[in-house]
């Protein structure tokens, strides 16, 4: 058995009414609050009223930063890192989704070191010292990006049409808390997105080179739980008992991509989101996994079978061989199903920015952890094949 190193430094609080722990969870950390958070939609105003009224009934001060863009940018981090510079803040809450929390964990370093955050994604000759970046409190709103129990902060500079990531154990929130009430404000979109998101974060920690025993118990266990409850949560948005299992499963899928970590899905996503900001995160991984899983799942045959088995137990009585050859149609039903199947040229992405795609994905770290590392050839051929999807 290969050598297994874990390490999760976050406080998870999971349940019903945990967000009423806030307060004093914060308290621990901090006393001058800045508050992460983006413009609140009728829906959602009552939970960030609420979060924003615990931190101050726990004696807080507390500055309300709610200018969160979906693709958070190196613009609106910016701003809020020299908030916290000239009111003095000591400790940064984000209460919402993977933008949210990852413009917080930005914000933490980029308020507290030499240049700004953007100097430290993926550097190696700038690196974020925990002893500087402020405590993270991370309150999560959706179930899908992980980000409330990863050391990663993803982010794009618009100057440059880049989308990278701060890939640092600084900032892991100290807290993550999940509380189940928080997520009924979600629309049917951002359901089906943030939870395929979760989904590949399980498949991509399930099936990389570095994966391990421990981990993959955890990722069997969420893909488990998406694959037979996303439909469900899309169509039923007030089922609290199908969200629970959906925030649970989005967890266990964030503590497998801050100990093993994304692969190709994420290397190719990331770039298209980060030129074309109108596509969110999780449509990204949605655009390129049918596409790579014809790819990969011919190299990674017993696991792609476990999977395809998860979705439909038909494929029990078959060969690995053959269950595993379904894994991509049952990924473009679940798709379907949800209404997130779509083509890079639906969604308006240039077919001239293909090029640029193929090179920021071989340039990236993810592409060579899967099981059969693409040529640059082939990462154009399935960019090639999303552009024609009907």
């Amino acid at each position: 058995m290969k050598t297994i190193s874990q390490f999760l430094p976050v406080k998870v609080i999971f349940g019903t009414g945990s967000i009423e722990k806030l307060g004093e969870e914060t308290k621990q950390y901090g006393s001058r609050v800045l508050l992460v958070t983006r413009p609140w939609s009728k829906e959602e105003a009552p939970h960030f009223e609420k979060a924003k009224a615990l931190l101050e009934a726990a004696g807080l001060y507390v500055v309300v930063y709610d200018k969160v863009v979906p693709n958070p940018t190196t613009t609106t981090i910016n701003e809020a890192s020299e908030i916290v510079k000239a009111e003095k803040l000591n400790v940064v809450v984000g209460v919402g989704g993977g933008s949210t929390i990852d413009t917080a964990k930005a914000v933490a370093v980029g308020a507290t070191h030499e240049g700004e955050a953007w100097d430290y994604v993926y550097s190696e000759t700038k690196t974020a010292d925990k002893n500087k970046t402020l405590p993270i409190i991370a309150v999560t709103t959706t179930s899908g990006t992980g980000s409330h129990v990863t050391k990663y902060a993803v982010f794009s500079n618009p100057d440059v049409k880049v989308k990278s990531t701060i890939v640092n154990e600084a900032v892991f929130p100290r807290v993550a808390i999940v509380d189940p009430d928080l997520l009924t404000s979600m629309d049917a979109f951002v359901t089906a997105t943030t939870g395929f998101d979760a989904f590949a974060h399980a498949f991509e920690s399930y099936t990389n080179v570095n994966a391990n025993r421990f981990m993959d118990t955890l990722m069997v266990e969420a893909m488990d739980i998406i694959l037979n409850n996303l439909r469900k949560a899309v169509a039923e948005p007030e089922n609290k008992e199908v969200r629970a299992l959906m925030a649970y499963a989005d967890t266990l899928a964030g503590m497998g991509i801050a100990n093993v970590g994304t692969t190709l899905p994420h290397s190719i996503g990331q770039p298209i989101s980060g030129k074309c900001p109108w596509v969110s995160h999780g449509q990204s991984l949605a655009l390129v996994y049918p596409e790579f899983l014809k790819f990969e799942q011919d190299f990674c045959v017993a696991k792609a079978a476990k999977v395809a088995r998860l979705a439909n137990k038909a494929y029990e009585t078959l060969s690995d061989e053959e269950a595993a050859s379904h894994l991509s149609d049952e990924i473009i039903k679940l798709q379907k199903d949800t209404k997130i199947y779509t083509s890079l040229k639906k969604l308006n992405v240039p077919k001239e920015y293909i090029e640029e795609l193929v090179r920021d994905a071989m340039n990236c770290p993810d592409t060579y952890v899967v099981n059969h590392i693409p040529t640059a050839d082939e990462v154009r051929q399935m960019l090639l094949n999303m552009w024609e999807v009907e």
